[in-house]
């Protein structure tokens, strides 16, 4: 097993590797020769047995992405946004999903096919976009934190959103539940954030294994706790990356950014494995619609 997953990972790296070349050289951003190259090793060769783990490596990629991202944030910065990205992404959200949901049930899908269809539309990847401001270095500017906040604000649209399609009816029971824990991770991350972690990391900043490890730890403690409370772990590695406002910041990005590329990798990859190119076939008439939507 051990050598199987270490060819997987071997297959992976090499392949993504010719393929970001070729992009390179074409002068393509790198997600889609990643994901080509998922395709290439998952559907179109069966060369990757082990796909379950490689999923389940590929979301600390999502972790380490959303962490370094906190990292980067002035939250005061992020603040001053907060209206716009709430008033802009809530009009997005309810516009798109609604004009998703009758073109979905108009071309022959059922009023619940189209409600899943219609979030699936109106919500964005936050691993994608995030991903391609870094790449830009654009997480700082303006706009960058402007769709950061919609992103936040996608994100809670749908807890909610999935707390009422999995229940059938609206629950203000989940609703209020939801809000609840909302209201204690801030709480628990800002006091955090205020009264134990600068400590902790005062005495770790002397040893830069400790600091490392003591990173990682934040950002996985964060993001176990976040993901038990219902929320995603990429939201939990966000707040630990914001919580964590210690003057070793930039140390701390330079450590992990190494680790998050390489799991990047393999989250991209793992999205282009999924792909089901039989299916495809099928739905390709459909496909074209809504990315003629989008």
């Amino acid at each position: 097993m051990t050598q199987n997953i270490f060819f997987d990972i071997g297959f992976i790296v090499i392949i993504s590797t010719l393929f970001a070349y070729l992009a390179r050289f074409l002068r393509q951003p790198l997600i889609p020769a990643y994901i080509i190259a998922g395709i290439i090793l998952g559907p179109y060769l069966g060369l990757i047995t082990n796909t379950e783990i490689i999923n389940n490596l590929s979301e600390i990629g999502i972790a380490f992405l959303l962490f370094i991202v906190g990292l980067e944030i002035d939250i005061k910065k992020l603040k001053d946004v907060g209206l716009i990205a709430t008033i802009g992404g809530s009009i997005q959200i309810i516009a798109v999903f609604a004009l998703s949901f009758i073109v979905s049930f108009l071309i022959g899908f059922k009023t619940l096919e189209s409600a899943y269809l219609g979030l699936i539309v109106a919500f964005s990847s936050t691993m994608v976009v995030v991903k391609l401001l870094s790449d830009k270095r654009e997480l700082d500017t303006l706009h960058g934190r402007i769709i950061i906040g919609i992103l936040l604000l996608q994100d809670l649209f749908a807890i909610f959103a999935l707390s009422f399609l999995s229940q059938g009816t609206f629950a203000a029971d989940v609703l209020l539940l939801s809000l609840l824990k909302g209201a204690a991770i801030i709480i628990i991350s800002v006091f955090a954030g205020k009264y134990i972690l600068p400590k902790l990391f005062r005495f770790a900043a002397a040893s830069q294994e400790l600091l490392f490890i003591a990173s990682i730890a934040t950002a996985f403690l964060f993001s176990m706790l976040i993901s038990s409370l219902g929320f995603s772990i990429a939201v939990g590695a966000f707040i630990a990356g914001v919580t964590l406002n210690v003057p070793y910041n930039a140390g701390i990005i330079g450590k992990i950014t190494p680790l998050r590329d390489f799991f990047s990798v393999l989250f991209f990859v793992s999205l282009g494995m999924q792909l089901s190119l039989k299916a495809f076939g099928r739905i390709i008439s459909m496909l074209f619609i809504f990315v003629a939507l989008v």
